[in-house]
């Protein structure tokens, strides 16, 4: 299972960009390419996992797929492809460039601020 694996990199990269005060992690957004063959729901398991007694424990873990799209150097055509069937649906060349679908990245973090003596005014 290598959600484990990316799920560590993750945690990693969330905990490198968390202010220095306390704060909790609330909510990770991520883009997910279909090629990475990463299943939400065993991604998750794993951040749960990891994340327990740390700052993110608990967030709420939100992964939007990236389509796998290609362009054709024969037609010019560019694809969304629901299959890794690297065929062009509309001249059927295997002359595929992925211009999307590889991605893996982390969109954004939603923190609650855990320091009390702060206020929004700064007062």
């Amino acid at each position: 299972m290598h959600e484990m694996s990316i799920a560590l990199d993750v945690l990693q990269i969330v905990s490198e960009h968390l202010p220095a005060h306390p704060v909790k992690v609330t909510k990770i957004r991520l883009k997910v390419g279909k090629l990475t063959a990463v299943v939400p729901d065993n991604f998750r398991f794993c951040m749960e996992a990891i994340a327990k007694d740390g700052p993110a424990e608990g967030a709420e873990i939100v992964i939007e797929e990236v389509p796998l799209l290609v362009e054709c150097e024969s037609c010019g055509a560019q694809s969304e492809l629901r299959e890794p069937v690297f065929i062009c649906p509309n001249c059927e060349s295997t002359s595929l460039n992925v211009v999307s679908g590889r991605d893996l990245f982390i969109e954004s973090i939603e923190i609650e601020d855990g320091n009390p003596e702060e206020c929004a005014d700064g007062n």
